[in-house]
């Protein structure tokens, strides 16, 4: 968990985002390239202990996948908070992730963060936003993701879906395994105690609905985790790669059900999908990671 300082801080930089006036991004124009680094971050024990439990993670003595991300979360929201980010960032919700777990990171590594806004384009629904964190240990990279997401237009509802973002990878053959995980309606609140990520659509119905939502729903990264949580048996060793297409919001409360198939060369495809089945909430698929 974080401090009750940090925590203090993050809550008045997400007070500033929620009333800051952005003009937007003009037609054709993109992000300009931002960027803020840490040295040496370590996670602290309590926190990852916290992280861990609210994921079902277990304790290998490795950070988990995306803890480096939540590490970075001070740096990636001053880029959200800089004066020259154009667009508004609450609401922004998560469209894809991509991690590169280069090597295996020691839970108590002390790493060298770097965090920047690498690009944008229109899509369907508003602006997509790639922002890039790389985590260094020894000098060599270690870990680096590329986080897609979608900052939509005024008006649009959280519900629609492009034919693009509707037409989810088939998956073939028997389950390896399939659980049910129930998400609790507070999931959202004490995840973002710990993640940092104090946005509205995270914490209650009320809250989210202005920005399009008819419930509060759960962070995208919380999903992923969890997801990976129940499936750590199964998924290759380092150096490794975990490709996320978020397809639709898991709201709060409600259950999912997490599926995973095993494919050639020992990768893995996951699943979260509404219990009734459907159009999945979350695509996963973890596989080696080519030299």
């Amino acid at each position: 968990m974080v401090s009750d300082a940090t925590f203090t801080s993050l809550l008045l930089a997400h007070a500033k985002l929620l009333t800051a006036r952005r003009p937007g991004l003009a037609p054709g124009a993109t992000l300009p390239r931002l960027e803020r680094g840490a040295r040496g971050v370590a996670a602290d024990p309590s926190w990852l202990a916290r992280y861990r439990r609210v994921c079902g993670l277990a304790d290998d003595g490795a950070l988990p996948t995306l803890a480096p991300q939540l590490m970075a979360a001070p740096r990636l929201l001053a880029l959200l908070a800089d004066p020259a980010f154009p667009l508004p960032a609450m609401g922004i919700v998560h469209a894809a992730i991509r991690t590169e777990e280069r090597a295996r990171i020691p839970a108590a590594a002390a790493l060298d963060l770097v965090a920047r806004v690498a690009g944008s384009r229109e899509a369907a629904l508003g602006v997509e936003i790639d922002l890039v964190t790389e985590a260094t240990l020894g000098g060599a990279i270690v870990w680096r993701t590329t986080t897609t997401a979608l900052a939509r237009r005024r008006g649009d509802k959280g519900g629609a879906r492009t034919k693009r973002e509707e037409s989810a990878a088939g998956v073939e053959g028997a389950a390896l395994r399939s659980a049910i995980v129930r998400v609790a309606e507070d999931t959202g609140r004490r995840y973002a105690r710990i993640a940092g990520d104090l946005n509205p659509i995270h914490q209650r119905a009320w809250m989210a609905r202005p920005f399009g939502f008819r419930t509060a729903i759960v962070h995208g990264t919380w999903t992923v985790a969890r997801a990976l949580a129940e499936c750590a048996d199964d998924l290759p060793p380092w150096p490794r790669v975990v490709e996320v297409r978020f397809r639709k919001p898991v709201p709060l409360p409600s259950s999912v059900v997490v599926s995973a198939w095993m494919r050639e060369g020992g990768a893995l495809d996951i699943t979260v999908s509404p219990p009734k089945g459907g159009t999945a909430h979350v695509e996963i698929h973890v596989g080696p990671l080519a030299s």
